[in-house]
């Protein structure tokens, strides 16, 4: 199955959701979309996670 959505971050960008999702207090709902998206990221020197690779990902534990 192909990708659905290309995600390509900046470094900038990538360091941005980084820390949103280890600092402060955010909403669950918009860490887990950051985390989605630093998944997705195509940009990583091994390539962005396939979107079934993402769906099957366990939540990580607090």
């Amino acid at each position: 199955m192909a990708k659905k959505y290309n995600v390509a971050l900046t470094p900038d960008e990538r360091q941005f959701l980084e820390q949103f999702t280890t600092t402060g207090k955010h909403a669950a709902y918009q860490i887990n979309h950051a985390r989605i998206l630093l998944k997705a990221d195509g940009n990583q020197p091994e390539g962005g996670w396939r979107d079934t690779q993402i769906k099957r990902c366990p939540r990580p534990q607090p």
